[in-house]
């Protein structure tokens, strides 16, 4: 499996752009269109009984400069699989979705959550992985299965050490919407952060070349150990936590 936005192919954003891609969320096949980004993730993986996820997935609406705090288990999640953690639904009062616009407004909603439509929908998303499956480009959505039924989990110490991945996605947009994206401990200490960012068009994928010499800041990437130290980990099993802060920050200033 590709990481969304990580790619061992050149694809180049513009041909991407607006065209139906693949379900972000690990294990999911579906194609989806970007104007049906939201009604996707609410049909398919907001619905408890759809049973996704290891924990329920959370969709929020948030305003431009609002911080958003996302508590993670992050030794809960499995091996190789992109998880989303939550669909933060942005909307800035002088700009508009439809035609023409920054972005196509999103279609289809339940009649619940119609009142998103308006609203950009942006993924929080997170990978736990080792640097082998991810540099020597093995196909993490087979060993994502067979984990699920059954098969041992591979030796981090042979696999050149465990890494956590966290990026943000949204449908395609007509110009940059940048956010802040933080990880912090528990007693809300930085592990790291990526400041005005831009968010990756969920259909595109970046050549791993990039992601490996740095020249994409999209990703923060923490190793384990650091997780485990910074998060005071060490001992505690499942129970050692993280916090993913997102702040929207709107269009990119010139």
């Amino acid at each position: 499996m590709e990481l969304s936005g990580v790619s061992g192919k050149r694809i180049r954003e513009g041909r991407a752009n607006g065209q139906p891609a693949v379900c972000p969320v690990g294990n999911c096949r579906t194609i989806v269109a970007h104007t049906h980004l939201l009604r996707h993730m609410i049909s398919d993986h907001l619905d408890p009984r759809a049973r996704a996820l290891p924990f329920q997935l959370r969709l929020r609406e948030v305003a431009i400069g609002q911080k958003t705090m996302l508590m993670l288990a992050y030794r809960q999640l499995v091996l190789d699989r992109d998880y989303c953690l939550a669909v933060l639904n942005w909307r800035q009062p002088d700009i508009k979705l439809g035609p023409g616009e920054l972005a196509p407004e999103q279609l289809d909603l339940p009649p619940c959550h119609q009142p998103l439509a308006g609203h950009l929908p942006v993924l929080v998303m997170v990978c736990r992985t080792t640097w082998k499956a991810l540099l020597t480009h093995e196909d993490r959505t087979i060993r994502s299965e067979q984990y699920a039924i059954g098969a041992r989990h591979p030796d981090p110490s042979r696999e050149w050490g465990t890494v956590y991945l966290f990026w943000l996605l949204c449908p395609a947009t007509r110009r940059p919407v940048t956010a802040t994206l933080t990880v912090l401990n528990s007693e809300l200490e930085c592990i790291e952060r990526r400041n005005r960012r831009r968010i990756r068009n969920f259909a595109c994928r970046m050549p791993i070349e990039q992601f490996i010499n740095g020249l994409d800041p999209t990703f923060v990437t923490i190793n384990e150990e650091k997780m485990d130290r910074c998060c005071r980990g060490t001992g505690r099993g499942d129970k050692a936590s993280a916090i993913v802060e997102v702040i929207i920050e709107g269009e990119a200033t010139p």
